[in-house]
C-alpha cells in the first residue's frame, strides 16, 4: 500500500467516528413530555415524570399504555401482530412506539421540540 492509500482510510475512519459521535450526540437528549397521537391527531399529552396507565379505545380496537420510569410502553394492544407491544420501553425522543392497525402513534417530544413545528413546507 501507498501512503496515499494510508491517508484515504484514515479520512474515511474519521468521517466514520465523526458520524457515530454526532449521532449519538443528536439522540442523546432527554425527553420532556410524551405525546399520543391517533388517527394523526394529537390525542393526549404527558409529562415525562407523570405515572398513568389508559386504554385507548378506537374504531379498530384498542391499546394499554403504561407511562411509568421516565418513559412510555403498549402494554396490551388488539392488534393481531402485537408489534407495538414488543416495541417496548422508550424514554428517548429518537424512538417511538406506532400501532398500525389501530392508528396510534406514541413518541416522545425532546428539549427542542415546538408546537406547530414545520417539517416540510410545500409551495
Amino acid at each position: 500500500m501507498k501512503k496515499k492509500d494510508f491517508i484515504l482510510i484514515g479520512v474515511i475512519l474519521i468521517i466514520i467516528v465523526g458520524s457515530f459521535g454526532f449521532n449519538y450526540y443528536i439522540n442523546d437528549k432527554d425527553g420532556e413530555k410524551i405525546e399520543i397521537y391517533v388517527n394523526n391527531k394529537l390525542y393526549k399529552t404527558y409529562d415525562i415524570n407523570e405515572e398513568d396507565t389508559l386504554k385507548i379505545e378506537t374504531d379498530n380496537g384498542y391499546n394499554v399504555v403504561k407511562i411509568h420510569d421516565n418513559g412510555v410502553e403498549i402494554t396490551e394492544a388488539s392488534c393481531p401482530d402485537k408489534v407495538c407491544v414488543h416495541s417496548g420501553f422508550i424514554n428517548t425522543p429518537s424512538k417511538s412506539i406506532v400501532c398500525l392497525p389501530n392508528k396510534v402513534n406514541i413518541k416522545i417530544a425532546g428539549e427542542n421540540h415546538k408546537d406547530n413545528e414545520e417539517d416540510v413546507i410545500a409551495n
